[in-house]
């Protein structure tokens, strides 16, 4: 912390208003992002597709751009306005996804998924800057977490809100102005996307592009990106653990995101309103609050002098979602397998806005936008690129079609929960040194891979 950050008596409303402005952005990016899960079996049903080919609407389409586009947004924010970044993306993601319910052909439908991705890409980078410039450090793991809560209520509503509406849709099937027929799960998609442009309009209207702060070892002048990638490479021991371990939480969050109702409606019987109900109060509410509680004890943790708290949290909140989930895929009876895998969710959701607070940590302010689309990247390849592929191939491959995936999921998750444990315990003492030092603070074993590495 600086002494500016010492001496500000407080932080004003106003930051916690852009903070619940972007959490409404991120909900609504989750929204568009995760009501697909819903619509599996309708889409597979009305265009003939296996699970693997489900897969890579929900997955790759959507990971691929996202990838793409997440480092030019993350240049743009490190450079220029990070509001006008975010109007962008609200604007282009929630037509990309209104676009998901008027096109005609799978071919047609990966495409419009493709242009999700590419909206979606700004959000985190611009969102991971602006946070620090509004909140001190003693006060940003609440403030992420805040911003993370976007996920969980977005994710809860639209398995939620998507439920009820599919259902709706299924018994009445509405119809468009100027389109004579629609599929209810194409309704679905208009119905979500086009929203999202209010919230675009809102942040527009009421959100300020704030002063940047700089770390103690910043001249306040962006970096080239070959300054950028040279610091990444030279702190690899601290930043490739977090970003990898980061990325296999996000193996398993995505697997159950996106297979999880699948799962409900195959093995148990339960309909898209009952799966609504589960996601909604398990993810929607659990997920939420334990979101802030993770925030709430990283914080604590950090006033007393723990500046790895984030990670600590994380470790222990992959230690405690691994058994829930696996018990909840493998369960027959659906009372338990409901009741864990909401245990599960609470467990994930601890590290929802803690991933941000590390981004940030081992950033300088400039960098952060290239950092952040860096990271971005690399949770989205894991969770979307890997997650709902490896799920289908090892159901149909392996576990004998469609209702093996709870097997699947039982595989993916045991995977991937034992890589984050590995290598978030191999990266903490790196990671700790590595943010000490950028906050100008008194560090125990100096991280040597940094100091020649020149932040300009």
């Amino acid at each position: 912390m600086t002494d500016a950050d010492s001496a500000r008596p407080g932080v004003p409303l106003y930051a916690y208003y852009v903070v619940l402005c972007l959490m409404l952005a991120s909900a609504f990016s989750f929204l568009d992002r995760l009501v697909l899960s819903l619509l599996i079996d309708p889409i597979r049903a009305d265009m003939g597709l296996t699970d693997s080919q489900v897969s890579l609407l929900a997955g790759p389409a959507f990971a691929l751009c996202y990838v793409a586009c997440a480092f030019p947004f993350g240049r743009w924010v490190d450079t220029r306005s990070r509001r006008s970044a975010i109007v962008l993306g609200i604007s282009l993601w929630s037509l990309a996804t209104a676009a998901c319910g008027l096109v005609r052909g799978y071919w047609a439908l990966f495409t419009a998924r493709m242009g999700v991705g590419v909206g979606e890409a700004s959000l985190n980078p611009a969102a991971y800057s602006m946070i620090p410039d509004y909140f001190p450090p003693h006060r940003r793991g609440l403030a992420t977490a805040i911003f993370a809560c976007g996920a969980s209520i977005g994710g809860g509503v639209a398995i939620l809100a998507g439920g009820i509406v599919v259902q709706r849709a299924m018994e009445t099937r509405p119809t468009l102005p100027g389109l004579d027929s629609i599929a209810p799960w194409q309704f679905v998609f208009v119905a979500v996307g086009l929203p999202g442009l209010l919230v675009a309009l809102l942040f527009w209207l009421t959100v300020r592009e704030p002063a940047r702060r700089f770390t103690p070892l910043e001249t306040g002048e962006a970096p080239k990106m070959c300054e950028v990638f040279g610091f990444v490479g030279a702190n690899r021991a601290a930043i490739v653990p977090m970003f990898l371990g980061f990325g296999a939480f996000a193996v398993s969050g995505y697997a159950f995101q996106l297979w999880g109702p699948a799962y409900f409606m195959r093995l148990h019987g339960l309909t898209a309103g009952e799966v609504g109900m589960v996601f909604g109060l398990g993810y929607g509410l659990g997920g939420t609050a334990a979101i802030l509680l993770g925030g709430v004890l990283s914080d604590a943790l950090v006033k007393r002098g723990r500046s790895d708290a984030p990670i600590l949290v994380s470790i222990g909140a992959a230690m405690l979602q691994a058994p829930c989930f696996v018990t909840a895929y493998l369960m027959g009876d659906t009372t338990l397998a409901i009741l864990f895998f909401v245990g599960g969710i609470f467990a994930a959701s601890l590290v929802g806005g803690l991933q941000a607070t590390i981004v940030q940590s081992l950033a300088p302010n400039r960098m952060r936008g290239l950092l952040a689309a860096l990271f971005g990247a690399t949770v989205n390849v894991a969770g979307l690129g890997i997650a709902p592929t490896l799920t289908a191939l090892l159901s149909d491959n392996v576990f004998g079609g469609p209702m093996g995936i709870g097997k699947a999921l039982a595989v993916t998750t045991a995977l991937a929960m034992a890589a984050s444990f590995t290598l978030l315990v191999t990266g903490r003492k790196s990671a700790r040194a590595l943010a000490a030092q950028l906050a100008g603070q008194p560090i125990s074993s100096p991280p040597s891979m940094t100091s020649s590495v020149p932040v300009t």
